[in-house]
């Protein structure tokens, strides 16, 4: 059993017993824990059993929550360390228990806007011995308690266990966290109170442009997917509402965040084909800018969530450019970071993109072979009478009509039949 016990005096003896669930601790009727203090707010943080540790967190209060010595955002508390609420002690207490034989974890997920995922949702068998991996550091931004938490939980549990989970619940404590954790990945909602997600994207992407950015909302219409890609987001997408779905905004998530930073990244055309760029992008549903130059062109390829939105060269835009740009054979490219593309130019699947363009270059090179080969076949021009006075007659590819000669001086030529 584990519980908290107030050590202050004049509320010394309250306790409560903490459990696996997250319980809030404030002043008012309706939290898990009341404690009536002036310091303390009407919901002033909340806490919870993890193992043998109790993890707290605050929740926006007026005075504050501190553990270590330290107000905080979100800590972890062994047995017999103080947690102070506004001017509160309380001392947590436990004890250790008995470990379970080892069995699959299954976990249920509540999800804001959904049905819950089945009873099966995940489950995950004892790990193999291995080398511990890099850990990530991913901050979930969202109002809903029940959602991060519980996606949170089921992202670490993918991970196997190589995600550090860090939790806000509005952008002011989310900028806490950035500033005293070293965050690899945000992912966040867009209906957060006050400072709305895409205000909190527009920050993030300012004061810490080497973080990457995900968009996990309920709210998925094409207007706010645009407005949060052209805020600096990378990845823009609809919270799951099953488990194969869960599975799949994990797999996104994780390849964004195992992602070396990209800006600046290049290579050459004759190493690298942009086709296999195109397709490593849209399978990866990243958003860039895909740059190519040579000698002769300079063009850029927009991909928005893995698909071809516009293509430009030139004066060509929409399939024209894209045809022109994948025709190319050497060059250059580099990805760039995405920005909102002038227009979107570009409907179709970038599969059948791809194919079109393949389509079009075999037909080129058919024409230039058939076009040298019908030039073989043909008689050579005859010589034309252009000369030097005084030297044999020059030869030369193309017909003529002498006007003058040149030996130091302009000679006119005689007229034709003389």
């Amino acid at each position: 059993m584990a519980k908290l016990v107030v050590v202050t005096h004049g509320l010394a003896g309250l306790a409560h017993e903490v459990t696996g669930s997250w319980d809030s601790i404030g002043c008012t009727d309706g939290n898990k824990f009341k404690i009536v203090d002036s310091s303390i707010s009407g919901q002033h943080c909340e806490v919870r059993l993890r193992g043998n540790e109790l993890v707290a967190r605050d929740l926006c209060s007026a005075n504050g929550t501190f553990a270590h010595g330290q107000k905080i955002t979100e800590a972890v508390l062994t047995a017999g360390q103080m947690l102070r609420v506004g001017d509160v002690e309380l001392r947590f207490e436990a004890v250790a228990a008995v470990a379970p034989a080892a069995l699959p974890f299954v976990n249920t997920m509540l999800l804001k806007a959904g049905p819950a995922l089945p009873a099966a949702a995940v489950v995950l068998g004892p790990h193999a011995e291995m080398a511990p991996a890099k850990k990530q550091h991913v901050l979930f931004v969202d109002d809903s308690i029940a959602f991060r938490e519980t996606f949170g939980e089921l992202c670490s549990l993918l991970s196997d266990h190589a995600w550090e989970i860090h939790f806000a619940s509005s952008a002011d404590q989310s900028l806490v966290v950035l500033q005293q954790s070293p965050i690899d990945l945000v992912v966040l909602d867009l209906g957060l109170p006050l400072v709305d997600g895409i205000q909190l994207l527009d920050l993030i992407r300012q004061r810490y442009p080497g973080v990457k950015l995900a968009v996990l909302t309920g709210m998925a219409t094409e207007g706010n997917r645009a407005t949060a890609l052209a805020n600096g987001a990378d990845l823009f997408i609809e919270k799951p509402v099953s488990a194969p779905d869960t599975r799949i905004v994990f797999n996104l998530l994780n390849d964004l965040v195992s992602q070396a930073h990209r800006e600046g990244f290049s290579g050459t055309l004759r190493q690298v084909g942009l086709q296999e760029v195109i397709q490593l992008e849209c399978n990866g549903r990243r958003s860039v800018i895909l740059e190519i130059r040579n000698r002769k062109l300079r063009g850029r390829i927009y991909i928005e969530v893995g698909a071809i939105t516009h293509a430009e060269v030139g004066d060509l835009v929409g399939d024209q450019a894209l045809n022109r740009l994948l025709s190319q054979t050497g060059g250059e490219f580099q990805l760039k970071p995405f920005k909102v593309p002038p227009q979107r130019s570009v409907q179709d699947r970038w599969e059948l993109l791809l194919m079109e363009a393949a389509r079009c270059s075999d037909e080129d090179t058919a024409f230039i072979v058939n076009a040298a080969a019908e030039a073989a076949r043909q008689p050579p021009l005859p010589d034309s009478g252009l000369q030097i006075k005084g030297s044999e007659p020059a030869k030369t590819d193309d017909d003529f009509v002498v006007v003058a000669t040149y030996d130091g001086h302009w000679n006119p030529a005689p007229a034709a039949g003389k």
